[in-house]
């Protein structure tokens, strides 16, 4: 182990931990979305993995895990533009799973079949968004050359 990752053990900070697990979390969910329509229709016995609650599971484990991975060291920058990014990408998978997935509306209704791809391209775009946001972020620390920030 390097004298700075064991300094950087001992001061506690994790963020680089957490930035890479929020970047593992946000691929792993792209390609749940992306996969689960293909996977259901190939192999029925698998739809218990591919289940509401896995999802859901998925989305509850992103937010703080991309919080703490964003957040210490946007603390370092502040750059404010990937600040709304990040809030955008996780306002985006917050509604694609708790708004556009249909458990809001009366279960008596049916849904508009036409819109079944929104609430998926949706959640794409967001993890995609949040991926690509930590990705920014951790790779600005690398390379800033700020004198008044400390790494």
């Amino acid at each position: 182990m390097s004298l700075n990752r064991y300094k950087m053990s001992l001061s506690g900070d994790h963020s680089g931990f957490f930035a890479r697990a929020s970047l593992i979390l946000s691929s792993i969910c792209v390609v749940h979305c992306l996969a689960t329509p293909f996977v259901l229709l190939l192999l029925p016995a698998l739809s218990t993995f591919f289940s509401e609650t896995i999802e859901r599971i998925f989305v509850l484990m992103v937010v703080p895990v991309s919080f703490f991975g964003f957040f210490p060291r946007w603390m370092r920058h502040r750059q404010y533009h990937l600040l709304i990014l990040y809030v955008i990408s996780l306002s985006l998978i917050l509604v694609s799973q708790f708004y556009l997935h249909g458990d809001h509306a009366d279960p008596g209704a049916h849904a508009d079949p036409g819109h079944y791809w929104v609430s998926p391209a949706v959640m794409i775009t967001g993890a995609v968004l949040l991926a690509w946001v930590v990705f920014r972020n951790n790779r600005h620390t690398h390379f800033c050359t700020n004198p008044d920030h400390h790494h």
